[in-house]
């Protein structure tokens, strides 16, 4: 067995640690949560039926601590990655409890993407259209943005069962490939740690899920796919174009959503149900569809397109592109179609 050296397991014997721990603690959250009446009441903006616990993502949380502290020796990336989680985390917990004022969130987000950037950064060049474009001030301050966008989208997308932490288990063993193909040990180690824990908690959140991720969840994971994303352009192994295709349906849709909600003068940061899943669900479709569609989606389109990149490295911007249209040609279809027949019916 090959190991690496910051690591006493491989990546994948960690991974099941995690998933393994994740889905142990799953319950054992949702039984506090349900103590301590953190509980999601159905109501106009949420798409759920009846009460259901939320926070457990806390479980994720700190499978992916205890896995690193355990089986992981300290580098730049593992105490940048530990303590970023952890921070996003708790944050997220406190929301949970008690929802936190925009600018009390949105500040810690800053503060905790900017020590990332920091520690982990600057993105010198980004590749455009086959040439190397030195920007580091430019990709650096984008890649901030970034950063922050993806911790919160998650927190957006978590609205049908099973979804984000679908998306997130799928995404992180999607970034484990690539960093090991491209033989970055520590952070393949890492995203696949992440990918684990969050399966583990998707064994419990699969529809009808009883339990939500919650704050404490949604925000970490997407701040995890952040700090990967942010470690393969640094490292030069994994593209933007390429870290855009593995997560590529959940920034589509939210980003789309959040531009559509700007152009009608909506508060992007308020509470809403606009988004393609959630049209879905309130035209009719059940959780476990929409996530079955989900499902077909990344298997037809980002599992593919993320082969390609990786046999072929120079169509990332072309398969981005490509991805990125027919994403939104669905979203598109959902928002201005689909919903509105049904609606006229």
């Amino acid at each position: 067995m090959i190991l690496d050296a910051h690591t006493t397991v491989s990546a994948w014997q960690a991974a099941v640690i995690a998933l393994t721990v994740a889905c142990a603690l799953t319950p054992l959250m949702r039984r506090y949560s349900l103590r301590h009446g953190l509980i999601d009441q159905p109501d106009a903006r949420r798409t759920h039926d009846s009460p259901v616990a939320r926070g457990g993502g806390l479980a994720i949380a700190i499978s992916i601590v205890l896995t690193i502290l355990l089986f992981s020796r300290s580098s730049a990336l593992v105490s940048t990655y530990l303590i970023g989680a952890i921070f996003i985390s708790l944050l997220g917990w406190r929301d949970d409890h008690a929802p936190l004022p925009v600018k009390s969130r949105l500040g810690v987000q800053i503060l905790v993407a900017a020590v990332t950037l920091f520690l982990l950064g600057p993105v010198e060049s980004v590749r455009l259209f086959g040439v190397d474009v030195s920007a580091p001030w430019l990709w650096s301050a984008l890649a901030y943005v970034a950063i922050i966008w993806l911790t919160n989208l998650f927190n957006f997308m978590d609205g049908a069962d099973g979804l984000a932490s679908f998306q997130a288990a799928l995404s992180c063993s999607l970034f484990a490939i690539a960093f090991g193909i491209a033989g970055n040990a520590e952070e393949a180690w890492l995203a696949a740690i992440t990918g684990g824990a969050a399966l583990g908690f998707l064994f419990w959140n699969w529809p009808r899920a009883s339990v939500f991720l919650g704050d404490s969840g949604s925000l970490l994971l997407g701040w995890c796919i952040g700090c990967l994303a942010l470690a393969g352009a640094v490292a030069g192994s994994v593209s933007v174009w390429l870290a855009f295709i593995i997560v590529s349906p959940f920034v589509t849709d939210a980003t789309a959503t959040l531009c559509w909600r700007v152009a009608r003068r909506e508060g992007w940061y308020t509470p809403h149900a606009d988004h393609a899943y959630q049209y879905l669900i309130r035209i009719g479709w059940s959780h476990r569809k929409v996530l079955c569609a989900w499902i077909l989606i990344n298997g037809c389109l980002v599992v593919p397109g993320t082969v390609a990149v990786l046999w072929k490295p120079q169509l990332d911007m072309i398969m981005a592109a490509v991805l990125a249209g027919i994403l939104l040609g669905v979203w598109y279809v959902v928002h201005f179609v689909v919903a509105k027949e049904r609606v006229t019916i």
